[in-house]
């Protein structure tokens, strides 16, 4: 077991206390759970910032943590990456005044999820010191190991060949699932390839149900997902909170897109939960002529063919990459389009072969799982010993 030694004695607190101006974008930062660092949250101009007067910046090397999310390994070492960016008060920062340890044991000791354990094992009484809601004075009360130099050298080489190893698991795991995130709609396309092609104002149109917004009534508005998600709730609400003007309503069956994210593959079918909900003028109505079990699968895959995927981002392209694709360019998509008999064998070949994609994805993801735990577990060994803990 290591020596413990209360931040106190290691850190000294180091808010650098900005001047907020009115006219400046600052980038806003947080502390990411489990150890994982500092980052940019979001940017925001001197004018949207709440309590300026605590704003402060960080620098690499900063020592920081979330007093709300302690208990969930809201701790870290700041790097080059966020160097300047600002922090509210709710993320003290400190320096280490200390060459009793090293940065880079204080980092992977952030990551090895070993802080609460510790903490817990720090009693008064019968009281548990919690990370719960942790203040500074609690923060530089509480006892962390530290072991000679040496041995903290050797602790943070044992980590990153923990995590380098696990880095080469995890690689074909994700380039297979990169593979297998493409290759419904590259079969698809194949077993499309001989089919005839129809333009998509001859398989169905828009369809507009206006709907008269009234304050006290409760509307569910929906969003549709990139990547061929589907469609999902965005929210229940009140019609004093819908400002857009024009809204409609959906219906089982009917397609909706996002005009600006359809390049995106944000194009699906309404279902029977959603429907009756409410969607802006930039998320247009389609239904189909063809309102059967077979032919709403058949269109779903050829949503995902690359050809379809081409066809979006062409008609939505701009200088800016996100320009909204007008209605009528939709309608002059070119599809393949065959009798409902071709249509159901193509259904089945390509619902065979989504079947057998999802088990493999489903395994390479339990296998990335596993491998990123064993390498967790290497770490958090490593600190429980030095903690005492085993």
């Amino acid at each position: 077991m290591a020596r413990m030694v209360a931040f106190g004695d290691l850190v000294e607190e180091d808010n650098r206390l900005i001047e907020v101006l009115d006219d400046r974008e600052y980038a806003c930062g947080g502390v990411r759970l489990h150890g994982k660092g500092v980052f940019v949250r979001e940017y925001k101009r001197g004018t949207e910032l709440k309590k300026k007067f605590v704003q402060h910046t960080v620098r690499a090397g900063d020592i920081v943590y979330s007093t709300l999310f302690a208990k969930s390994g809201a701790f870290a070492v700041a790097d080059e990456s966020v160097d300047g960016i600002v922090l509210s008060e709710k993320f003290p920062t400190f320096v280490l005044k200390s060459g009793e340890v090293s940065l880079d044991y204080l980092r992977w000791l952030f990551r090895s999820g070993q802080l609460n354990r510790i903490a817990e094992d720090q009693m008064t009484g019968i009281a548990a010191f919690s990370l719960a809601h942790l203040s500074k004075k609690k923060f530089l009360l509480l006892k962390v190991p530290v072991p000679s130099l040496e041995r903290q050298a050797e602790v943070v080489r044992l980590c990153e060949a923990s995590a380098a190893e696990t880095a080469r698991c995890v690689a074909p795991l994700r380039q297979n699932l990169s593979m297998l995130d493409g290759l419904i709609g590259n079969a698809a396309a194949k077993v499309f390839t001989d089919m005839p092609t129809e333009k998509m104002s001859a398989v169905g149109g828009y369809v507009l149900r206006g709907v008269q917004i009234e304050q006290g009534a409760k509307y569910t508005q929906i969003t549709v997902a990139m990547r061929h998600r589907g469609l999902r709730l965005r929210r229940i609400c009140d019609g004093s909170e819908i400002k857009s003007p024009g809204q409609s309503s959906v219906m089982d069956g009917d397609i909706l897109f996002s005009r600006i994210d359809i390049r995106q593959g944000a194009i699906g079918f309404v279902g029977k939960d959603l429907e009756g909900g409410v969607v802006t003028r930039d998320f247009p109505v389609f239904r189909l002529h063809y309102q059967d079990e077979v032919t709403r699968s058949f269109m779903r895959y050829v949503f995902m063919t690359p050809g379809f995927m081409t066809q979006a981002q062409e008609a939505s392209r701009g200088t800016t990459g996100r320009k909204k694709m007008k209605r009528p360019a939709f309608l002059e998509f070119d599809i393949p389009w065959t009798g409902q008999s071709c249509r159901a064998a193509a259904v089945k070949t390509l619902a065979q072969i989504e079947q057998q994609s999802s088990t493999l994805v489903k395994r390479y993801k339990q296998q990335e799982i596993l491998a990123k735990a064993l390498g967790l577990s290497v770490v958090a060994t490593l600190f429980a010993e030095d903690a005492g803990l085993i």
